[in-house]
C-alpha cells in the first residue's frame, strides 16, 4: 500500500469531532459541532467542526484543516509525528518510518541525538556507584525513584561523555556548537561535571539542553545551564509543555512558576498541569504557548520581589492575547518548591484553587505601598486602582471594586465613579486582505475552485473548457486538484488536505478558497459565467500584451499585423 493511502486509511478511521472533543470541548448544533477556537484569542464558539466533511474551520482566525492539521496544531508536532499519534491510537501499523518520510534531513539531527545520548549516559550515571550520594542527595530533598525516572534526572561524571561521543564520530566542532562541550588551550572537556543533570525539552518532549546542579562542592555557580544553540532557545519553550499537556486538558487549566524544581516539587504532591519558564520573563512565543495549554492561567511565582515583578510582567504579555490570568502570591517571600517542604501539599492545594483574580492582586500591591494615614498616599492609591479599573469591561466587577475603596478610603462612591474615565480596548485592525475588493477576475477564480473541490461536474466542466487563472497560486493549485482528482476518482477535502501537507503555500490558498462564506449550490451558467470570465482576462491580458508590442514596433508591416490579432482579440471580449 503506498503511504498517501496507508495516511489516508489513518485519516477515515477517526472521526475529527471525536479527536477534537479530546482536546476542547465542543458543542452540537445543527449539522456540525463548534468550540472556541485555540489558535487565536478566542471566547466565542467560533470553530466549526464538519463531521460530513470532516474538516475544522474556524470563521474568525481562517484555521482550516482535517484532522491532522488539528493535532499538529494544537501539539506543535510535525504532519508525520501526528499522522503516527492517530495510528497508534486506532491501531493501525505504519509500513513506513518517519525519518523515511522526510525528505531533507534536518540540520540539527547531529546535535538532537548527542542530547538523546548525553541524556540516557547521565541517567545510567546516576545508577552507578558514582551516582550514590546524588541520589542520597536527591532523596533528602524528597525525590522518589518515580520522579527521578519521570524528568530523566541524571549525573555527570568528570569529562568523560565527551570521550563517548568522539568515540560516535561526533566531531569537536559539532560537540562545542551543540553545548555539550566546550574546548580550552586546544582540548575538549564536558561543558558539566560532578552535577546533578536535568534535562530541558522542546515542545515535543526531545532533550535540546541540561541545567546541571551542584550537590556536594562549594561551587559558586549552584546551576549551570546549556547555552542556547539552534534547538535550545529559552524563549520558545516551556519547561514540562509536553508533559503538562494532558493534565492541562483535564484540570482545564494551566500553572506557571518560575523554575524547572518548582514544577518537580508540585509533581511530587500530584498537580500536573504546571509548566514553568526556567526564569526569564514571559515572552510573546511563551505566551501564546500557554493558551494553547488553557485559557485559565495561574501565575505561581515566587514570593518576593523578583516573584512580583515577574508576576506583572507575565500578566501584562498574556493580556495582549486577551487572557487575564489568576494569580497566587505565596506568603514569606518562598517558591513553591520551599513552601511545599514547609507547609506540606494541602496548603497548597489551598492556595492554587483559591487564586486571586490579576485585580485583586494589584490591589492588594498597592495596599502593601500605601500608608493610609497620609492624604497624598491615600490619593496616589485610588488613582492607581481607578486606572486598573478604566480597562475592565466588566461593569458589576468595577461597581464592586467601587464600593469596596469608598468603604476604605471614606470618599464617596458618586466621587469615585465621577474619577473613573472607562478605557474602550481599540478594536483590532482588519486584515488588509478583508479590505480588498476582488476583481470579477480574481473572484471567478476564487468561486471556480471552491465549486470544483466540491463537485465533480464542476471539474470535468473545468477540464472540457480550460481557462487561464490570473493568480499564480490559484493556478498552481487547480493544477493539482485536477491531478489529484484523476488520480484517484474523487474529490473528498479531507484526503486533499492531507494530499497539500507539504505544499504550505497551496495549502494557504486552499484555505483562503474552502474557508469562503458562499452557498454550496450552484448552477451550470454560474460555472459558464466564472469561466467566460476567466477567458475574457486571458484575452485582456493578450490585447495588453499585443498592444505593448505594437508601440515598440518600428516596422509598418509588422505594426498592421499587430492591429490586426489586436482587432480580431477584440471581437472576443
Amino acid at each position: 500500500m503506498r503511504n498517501e493511502d496507508k495516511i489516508s486509511e489513518v485519516r477515515r478511521s477517526v472521526d475529527i469531532v471525536d479527536i477534537i472533543s479530546e482536546y476542547i470541548p465542543v458543542i452540537k448544533s445543527g449539522r456540525n459541532y463548534f468550540a472556541v477556537c485555540p489558535f487565536h484569542d478566542d471566547h466565542n464558539p467560533s470553530m466549526s467542526i464538519s463531521p460530513e466533511k470532516q474538516i475544522y474551520t474556524c470563521f474568525s482566525c481562517g484555521a482550516h484543516g482535517n484532522v491532522f492539521n488539528f493535532v499538529m496544531n494544537y501539539e506543535n508536532i510535525s504532519f508525520y509525528e501526528a499522522v503516527k499519534k492517530l495510528a497508534d491510537k486506532v491501531g493501525i501499523s505504519l509500513s513506513f518510518s518517519l525519518s523515511a518520510t522526510k525528505s531533507i534531513r534536518n540540520p540539527n539531527e547531529d546535535i538532537y541525538n548527542i542530547y538523546d545520548v548525553a541524556s540516557k549516559y547521565y541517567q545510567n550515571n546516576i545508577l552507578t556507584n558514582d551516582g550514590v550520594d546524588a541520589l542520597e542527595y536527591l532523596y533528602k530533598r524528597g525525590f522518589t525513584n518515580d520522579i527521578i525516572k519521570t524528568f530523566g534526572v541524571g549525573l555527570s561524571t568528570r569529562n568523560s561523555l565527551t570521550k563517548v561521543l568522539n568515540a560516535k564520530n561526533y566531531s569537536e566542532d559539532v560537540l562545542v556548537n551543540s553545548g555539550i562541550s566546550y574546548k580550552t588551550n586546544g582540548n575538549i572537556y564536558d561543558t558539566f561535571t560532578n552535577r546533578i543533570m536535568f534535562p530541558l525539552c522542546d515542545l515535543e518532549g526531545k532533550v535540546v539542553g541540561f541545567s546541571g546542579r551542584v550537590y556536594k562542592s562549594n561551587d559558586n555557580s549552584k546551576y549551570i545551564n546549556t547555552k542556547e544553540s539552534e534547538i535550545f532557545k529559552k524563549g520558545k519553550l516551556l519547561y514540562n509543555y509536553h508533559r503538562a499537556i494532558e493534565s492541562c486538558r483535564k484540570k482545564k487549566s494551566v500553572i506557571i512558576v518560575e523554575g524547572f524544581m518548582d514544577v518537580i516539587a508540585l509533581y511530587m504532591v500530584g498537580i500536573y498541569n504546571v509548566v514553568a519558564s526556567m526564569g526569564t520573563a514571559i515572552t510573546p512565543e511563551q505566551a501564546r504557548l500557554l493558551k494553547k495549554l488553557s485559557s485559565n492561567v495561574i501565575l505561581c511565582f515566587d514570593g518576593d520581589k523578583a516573584g512580583n515583578k515577574a508576576t506583572m510582567a507575565c500578566a501584562k504579555e498574556l493580556d495582549k492575547i486577551d487572557i487575564r490570568p489568576k494569580v497566587v502570591r505565596l506568603p514569606d517571600d518562598l517558591d513553591p518548591d520551599e513552601f511545599i517542604k514547609k507547609y506540606g501539599k494541602d496548603k497548597i492545594m489551598d492556595y492554587l484553587e483559591n487564586p486571586k483574580s490579576l485585580l485583586d492582586y494589584k490591589i492588594d500591591e498597592y495596599k502593601k505601598e500605601t500608608n493610609f494615614s497620609d492624604s497624598e498616599d491615600v490619593s496616589k492609591y485610588i488613582k492607581n486602582i481607578l486606572l486598573e479599573l478604566s480597562y475592565v469591561d466588566d461593569k458589576l466587577i468595577r461597581e464592586i471594586t467601587i464600593k469596596k475603596l469608598s468603604d476604605e478610603t471614606n470618599v464617596s462612591i458618586a466621587t469615585l465613579n465621577g474619577m473613573l474615565k472607562v478605557k474602550k480596548k481599540p478594536e483590532k485592525p482588519k486584515n488588509i486582505a478583508d479590505k480588498k475588493r476582488l476583481s470579477k477576475y480574481e473572484k471567478s477564480e476564487r468561486m471556480l475552485i471552491y465549486y470544483m473541490l466540491r463537485s465533480k461536474e464542476v471539474i470535468k466542466i473545468y477540464e472540457n473548457n480550460k481557462c487561464y487563472f490570473p493568480t499564480q497560486k490559484f493556478r498552481y493549485l487547480v493544477s493539482e486538484l485536477v491531478h489529484y482528482f484523476n488520480k484517484n476518482d474523487n474529490m473528498i477535502i479531507a484526503d486533499f488536505i492531507t494530499y497539500l501537507s507539504d505544499k504550505k503555500e497551496l495549502l494557504d490558498a486552499f484555505n483562503e478558497v474552502d474557508t469562503m462564506n458562499v452557498s454550496e449550490n450552484y448552477t451550470y451558467e454560474q460555472i459558464m459565467d466564472y469561466i467566460d470570465n476567466l477567458k475574457e482576462y486571458s484575452i485582456k491580458n493578450e490585447i495588453k500584451k499585443l498592444t505593448y508590442e505594437f508601440k515598440k514596433e518600428t516596422d509598418e508591416i509588422k505594426k498592421i499585423e499587430l492591429l490586426k490579432q489586436i482587432s480580431e482579440l477584440k471581437v472576443r471580449v
